[in-house]
């Protein structure tokens, strides 16, 4: 089978993470070094006690996960957005000190609380994205999501820090954030917290879809626990869309310290199809029939735990990346409606999970420090800019990338 030229002068690791990890420059194939992600032989827990093993059928009412922000709530919001802006701040240097919430941020505060330790998910209702710019919307997410964790990752291999989630034509990507197309629970690459603010919903359809990681776990023990050792392998082939290398195996299934199982992964790294192009024929080894099955087991658990959201617009919903699954339905816009979301990846240092050692490299790619990758922000994914369509095309790590909505 023919296929396309492989373009492998992006790397999937960038250089301070492969100085600090000693992985040196990688040949054209998909060398990498075979103990770097493998998982310590562990003993998995029978029972998960925590209040992040929910099933859809405890979570019936949006009181219980639902937030409505206040007049002065948004009073403060304005206050804040205005500071900021009149002062010049730098997006990059947002934080608690200079998007300055003194009530509403008593509340985020409780909202990190409840997003590490509690249910996994929290959702904000109550701002209004017409009466802003695109500009001040990205302000606005970023300041409240400061709240809940100080630091963003980068979403891209040069140093995007949002994506926008919305359908976009004459861009050449079947990617699932830039379509309408529905998407299996997954979760996104390695990052803490997923911040997703609705600036507007779609015509029909496109609920977001979660789902209790704990629970999905726990009733994989119950019925099948022959899968658990399977999802823990290290020999799962995650693709890496056509950067070097173009693969790396790790596993699906992992837990902390404190013996909290969680998953990280995406289908569409997974299997044969990935974004825009057909990697079979390049010497990616393929998923086994168990593997695939194991995929379907934990597919069809979470969907029999999960409850959906219908997003509003102005809706800031904030989702804890390892203890909650998430997907979404198909949808449908137009001509008055489009669907149109802005993610952001955050991190909050006191309450993060701890990581496992062979996902640490992984999450060093979103979190570290890299001077010579400069964070930046896309303000209108429409800018006719060809370097922006390519960063939007080309997203490290969302949806569908390795590792991992909307």
């Amino acid at each position: 089978m023919e296929t396309d030229p492989v373009n492998l002068e992006e790397h999937f690791f960038p250089r301070g993470v492969r100085q600090k990890y000693g992985l040196g420059e990688f040949a054209a194939g998909p060398f990498m070094p075979s103990n770097l992600f493998a998982t310590h032989l562990a003993e998995w827990p029978t029972q998960v006690d925590s209040r992040s093993a929910w099933s859809g059928g405890t979570i019936v009412r949006e009181d219980q996960f639902a937030i409505q922000l206040t007049k002065g709530h948004k009073k403060e919001l304005i206050e804040a957005l205005t500071t900021f802006q009149e002062r010049n701040y730098d997006l990059l240097d947002i934080n608690k000190d200079n998007f300055h919430l003194p009530t509403l941020g008593k509340v985020l505060q409780k909202v990190s609380e409840r997003v590490y330790d509690g249910e996994g998910f929290v959702l904000l209702r109550g701002f209004n994205p017409e009466e802003f710019t695109e500009e001040e919307n990205i302000i606005i997410a970023s300041g409240v999501s400061a709240y809940v964790g100080g630091k963003f990752g980068r979403q891209s291999p040069t140093g995007s820090m949002i994506t926008h989630l919305t359908t976009l034509k004459g861009i050449k990507t079947r990617a699932g954030y830039y379509s309408n197309q529905s998407q299996t629970f997954h979760n996104d690459y390695v990052c803490d917290i997923v911040s997703i603010y609705c600036l507007s919903p779609p015509a029909s359809g496109g609920q977001v879809r979660l789902a209790s990681a704990s629970k999905t776990y726990q009733d994989i023990v119950e019925t099948r626990p022959d899968i658990i050792p399977v999802l823990a392998a290290s020999n799962w082939v995650h693709q890496t869309a056509r950067q070097n290398p173009l693969y790396i195996r790790r596993p699906l299934l992992y837990q902390t310290d404190e013996k909290r199982p969680f998953f990280c992964f995406s289908r569409s790294a997974l299997l044969e199809e990935f974004r825009t192009h057909r990697l079979e024929g390049l010497g990616l080894p393929p998923l086994t029939r168990t593997q695939r099955e194991a995929l379907e087991i934990v597919e069809m658990t979470a969907d029999k735990n999960s409850i959906e959201i219908d997003l509003q617009s102005g809706d800031l919903l904030f989702i804890n990346n390892l203890a909650v699954l998430h997907g979404r339905r198909e949808f449908q816009d137009n001509e008055i409606t489009k669907r149109h979301m802005l993610r952001l990846w955050v991190h909050n240092p006191e309450r993060a999970w701890q990581l496992p050692n062979s996902l640490k490299v992984l999450w060093d790619c979103i979190y570290m420090d890299l001077p010579d990758t400069p964070g930046w922000f896309i303000v209108d994914p429409t800018d006719p800019n060809p370097m922006v369509l390519q960063e939007v095309t080309s997203d490290n790590g969302g949806c569908g990338s390795e590792g991992s909505s909307k």
